[in-house]
């Protein structure tokens, strides 16, 4: 997977265009940018989901008791199973790349964490293995440190990363220390990790890594800080739709009591964008109304309808993706998406699968 910034290109970078999805495309067309431009879909995101929906079709006989909306599916009085909606589960691995964008906020220019996510059909690798190289892939720092000088292993909810090198091979620059614990912070969260050591090559936890000084394990949660809801733009160079966090855009993230947002929130929250001429967008275009969600016994539930005349294939792999990494902030292992205007129900499988 590719990165986009390197400490270097920090130094140079661009403001990028703005991403955005246009439910007045063609069918083939990616979602719109900010000024009605519109870049190609990311060709193979397309052609995964493609093959995830011709996997398996197949009569599904669960109900949907987890949507917050919608009736049941079977006839208990009957008993007899009226469901008409086709099922399909899609268990492929997915990779979480971090990229760095540069954005106007206003009185100042920040630089912001987003993240790509990504499903491949054809590759099926272990829970760990999808962590390890996802951090090896966003690792933004110019000499790779984790691919380079550290081994990474997983002891569920612990990340262990042993480094066989200590001193000058890991400093970072102040820009790419920064670049490096957002990335390494984001993307384990939203794995489900909940804690991080870094142990040195005597193995154990004392030890500077970009000229932090580390002796003890990281919270993952509380470094990161609350998350809730995705927002998009388009990145021309990757032609390809990035993430960012509601929290790193001072989007709402809690509630009027100050509580932060259940799953079913956070999804009302993300048809709307709150900042005033944001260079981001809504991940839910015109033409998507979601109806119910809800999140029980780690399985995310989204009931939703579409206009399928003006939401093209590339709106609707966004919507999804977009889900999902919403479903991840609350660490569901599973996310079920209700289509009632195709009356398909595909669910994909997340955390601990």
């Amino acid at each position: 997977m590719r990165k986009t910034v390197t400490a270097a290109g920090l130094l140079s970078a661009s403001f990028l265009f703005v991403g955005c999805q246009n439910g007045q495309d063609e069918m083939t067309e990616a979602p719109e940018t900010a000024n009605g431009q519109t870049g190609p879909a990311d060709e193979s995101q397309l052609e995964d989901e493609n093959e995830a929906n011709d996997d398996e079709t197949s009569s599904d006989e669960e109900t949907d008791d987890d949507v917050s909306s919608g009736d049941d599916s079977t006839d208990e009085e009957n008993g007899e199973n009226s469901n008409p909606y086709s099922g399909t589960q899609v268990q492929s691995s997915y990779l979480i790349d971090t990229h760095l964008v540069e954005a106007d906020m206003g009185d100042t220019i920040e630089f912001l964490t987003a993240f790509s996510f990504t499903r491949d059909a054809d590759q099926q690798h272990s829970h760990e293995e999808n962590i390890e190289m996802s951090l090896i892939d966003g690792d933004p720092s110019e000499q790779n440190i984790l691919d380079s000088y550290a081994d990474i292993s997983l002891e569920w909810p612990e990340l262990h990363i042993y480094f066989n090198e200590d001193g000058n091979e890991l400093s970072l620059t102040s820009a790419e220390m920064m670049m490096f614990y957002d990335s390494l912070f984001g993307i384990s969260d939203l794995y489900g990790i909940e804690e991080i050591s870094f142990f040195n090559p005597d193995g154990e936890i004392d030890i500077n890594v970009g000229e932090r000084s580390v002796n003890e394990p990281f919270d993952v949660g509380e470094e990161r800080g609350l998350s809730r809801g995705y927002y998009t733009l388009y990145d021309e160079e990757l032609e390809q739709t990035l993430f960012l966090s509601g929290g790193d855009l001072e989007e709402p993230v809690t509630n009027e009591r100050e509580e932060p947002f259940s799953f079913e929130e956070t999804l009302e929250t993300m048809k709307t964008v709150e900042q005033e001429d944001a260079f981001y967008s809504s991940a839910m275009v015109e033409g998507i109304e979601v109806l119910g969600a809800s999140i029980q016994n780690g399985v995310a539930s989204v009931q939703y309808t579409m206009d399928e005349e003006i939401v093209t294939e590339a709106d609707q792999i966004v919507f999804e993706n977009a889900i999902q990494l919403a479903a991840l902030d609350f660490h569901a292992w599973e996310v079920k998406l209700r289509n009632d205007t195709t009356q398909e129900v595909v669910t994909y499988h997340l955390v601990g699968q």
